[in-house]
């Protein structure tokens, strides 16, 4: 090995290293959810890096891309469209806790069964509770932490003033919010949207699914990004307004659900083919988003690094904006802007998943193809 080809090495490890450093700094704030028809938008500001394995491994891929299993094409018709969505979880989520019975639970359990029956929500947690067969009892809960399932038993606090019994905790069973529609396939209508989860605005704890709508929704304004403030889309949506379609799963990629096919024909616009993850180069694209009304337009980026991942993970490409009249407009990229499709050469590549706090026009986005099978 040359001199020359062990100081391009040290170079690059260098680089890798200042890179993680430099960005490591930057601060998170979760989705914000709300109960209510609402002014909130969603995209996740970034915080935590592609590990440093893969970006080194990045660093040294050869230009030519690698070799992968082929994949049946996959078309899709491309998003841009805001959206609102509500959802009800499968669970309930533990916001906070003033039982000493029930000191077990901790902020962001997902309660799933009190002896045995399953629990769909705060109401059906009072509606057991309060059974003649259990009423004033101890029960056996069952909940969700990290991944793994846990047991506690705990005593019912009786409510004076409604004459009920109560778990004695907060929870959270459902949420509403806006975000931005990536695609929508064109063989099956499965639709995909957000490309990062929807977490609870408390406990950060990703929302466990059970069903949900999504809305057409109108974009009224914006608030400009800025270093140390990231901007966001203000939209309004109406639950009362048309389903476009129904909500299933919740994961770290987005929210994806079925769109009616009777609506379809507002939706059907351009239809491309889903770009595989190692087709995504660094160059020239586009982002599709919607800044006003309800109509996207096309504004540019630069994909500035695409990263091998060995996990799949929703940091899968370093993207600035480029695009003179968003800069000038928003700042670059705002919260809201969750999901807007990333196209490159003629094909869908990726979707918006987060903005830099530090730099509103940098921020990350997923492979398109991470998403499509959701």
């Amino acid at each position: 090995m040359t001199k020359i080809s062990i100081k391009s090495i040290l170079f690059k490890i260098f680089i890798a290293i200042f890179c993680l450093l430099s960005l490591g700094s930057a601060i998170v704030n979760p989705i914000e959810l709300s109960n209510t028809p609402t002014e909130l938008c969603s995209v996740q500001v970034a915080y935590g890096l592609p590990s440093f394995k893969d970006v080194i491994r990045s660093l040294f891929r050869k230009n030519e891309p690698e070799q992968v299993a082929k994949k049946e094409k996959v078309y899709v018709y491309l998003g841009g469209y805001p959206l609102g969505f509500t959802l009800s979880c499968s669970g309930a989520i533990v916001v906070a806790n003033s039982n000493e019975s029930a000191k077990d639970l901790a902020e962001g359990d997902i309660i799933i069964k009190i002896n045995n029956e399953y629990v769909n929500g705060a109401e059906k947690i009072l509606e057991i509770l309060n059974k003649s067969e259990y009423s004033g009892k101890e029960v056996d809960v069952t909940y969700i932490r990290n991944g793994k399932h846990q047991k506690t038993k705990i005593k019912p606090i009786f409510d004076e003033l409604r004459k009920i019994y109560k778990l004695g905790i907060w929870v959270r069973d459902n949420a509403a919010g806006v975000g931005t529609l990536t695609y929508i396939r064109k063989d099956n209508l499965r639709f995909g949207a957000l490309g990062h989860p929807v977490c609870d605005i408390d406990t950060g704890s990703l929302l466990p699914v059970d069903d949900g709508n999504i809305y057409k929704c109108n974009i009224v304004g914006y608030k400009r990004g800025v270093k140390g403030d990231a901007g966001e889309l203000k939209g309004l949506f109406l639950r009362s307004g048309r389903v476009l379609g129904s909500l299933d799963a919740n994961n770290k990629f987005g929210v994806y659900g079925a769109f009616n096919k009777d609506i379809l024909n507002f939706y059907e616009t351009e239809c491309v083919e889903v770009a595989s993850a190692n087709e995504v180069k660094s160059g020239k694209a586009v982002i599709r988003c919607t800044i006003d009304g309800s109509v996207p337009k096309d504004y540019e980026i630069e994909i500035v690094r695409t990263y091998f991942q060995s996990e799949k993970d929703n940091k899968s490409m370093f993207i600035r904006v480029t695009d003179k009249e968003l800069i000038e407009k928003t700042g670059g990229i705002v919260q809201g802007m969750s999901g807007s499709p990333i196209i490159q050469n003629g094909k869908l590549v990726g979707a918006v998943t987060h903005v830099f706090i530090s730099d509103p026009t940098k921020g990350y986005g997923v492979y398109a193809d991470y998403m499509i099978d959701n």
